[in-house]
């Protein structure tokens, strides 16, 4: 309860303008598709 209380505090106040909603940061996802990757070294 309380913690929805405080999502709608955030809004409300966000929507208003009085408050910046915190910006989330990317998250990598890996493809499918392999990247180009070094090729495998072996000593000698």
């Amino acid at each position: 309860m309380n913690a929805k209380l405080q999502q709608a505090l955030l809004d409300l106040l966000s929507a208003l303008g009085l408050l910046e909603k915190p910006t989330l940061q990317p998250i990598p996802i890996r493809s499918d598709k392999p990247v180009a990757q070094p090729a495998d070294r072996r000593r000698g």
